[in-house]
């Protein structure tokens, strides 16, 4: 079983910030969100914590390592994309100084960042990641990012989304919510049930990334 967790919101997240790479905390809310999917998360039967090797993953993972006396591991194959030059940035600051790049990205197309990545980079390292995972049978929690976990649910659908993933079938996760993997097949997708009214953000379908 994989249990596959968006990282909690942070510094950046309700603006659409591309903050990728960013070393960026959680804010008030991801704290309270990463509690939260924490306390619904240790009575699973969770045996190892692997988390994405950037700083609001790895805030995330916390609260649940604790509980379960567990450390995390840390796996690059599950980070965000690189946003390369487009880090920090919002998205009318990247329309503004790559007009012809972000029209072909908001309509679809997997681009390459400027000094960045391509979708197709990362689902690469997340299927490579995730198939050494589910490999050893060991009841894992994942904390990652919103583009990895919808390549998640697209290895597990036996799926390859065309373009910039975004633009796809699949809705952006939120904050903290849980996808979980089971016999290498989709079981639930961006599960958000633990979330409250203060904690919960509500993402529209075509949200930008």
């Amino acid at each position: 079983m994989l249990v596959v967790v968006r990282h909690g919101q942070a510094e950046g997240n309700t603006a659409h910030r591309f903050i990728g790479w960013s070393e960026v905390p959680l804010d008030d809310v991801g704290r309270r969100q990463a509690t939260l999917v924490a306390e619904r998360l240790a009575t699973v039967g969770v045996e190892r914590i692997v988390s994405s090797p950037i700083r609001r993953a790895l805030e995330t993972a916390r609260p649940l390592a604790d509980m379960l006396g567990l450390e995390p591991v840390e796996d690059p194959g599950v980070k965000e994309i690189g946003n390369g030059d487009w880090t920090g940035l919002l998205p009318q600051e990247i329309e503004a100084r790559w007009p012809d790049i972000w029209h072909r990205y908001v309509t679809g197309t997997d681009v390459d960042r400027p000094g960045g990545e391509r979708w197709a980079d990362v689902r690469c390292r997340v299927r490579a990641s995730l198939e050494a995972l589910a490999a050893d049978a060991i009841p894992t929690a994942v904390f990652t990012h919103g583009g990895p976990i919808i390549l998640a649910a697209e290895w597990a659908l036996g799926l390859e989304l065309p373009g910039n993933i975004f633009r796809g079938p699949l809705a952006a996760p939120a904050n903290t919510s849980i996808t979980t993997i089971e016999g290498g097949k989709l079981i639930s997708y961006a599960d958000a049930g633990h979330l409250d009214s203060l904690t919960r953000l509500e993402i529209p379908y075509r949200s930008v990334p």
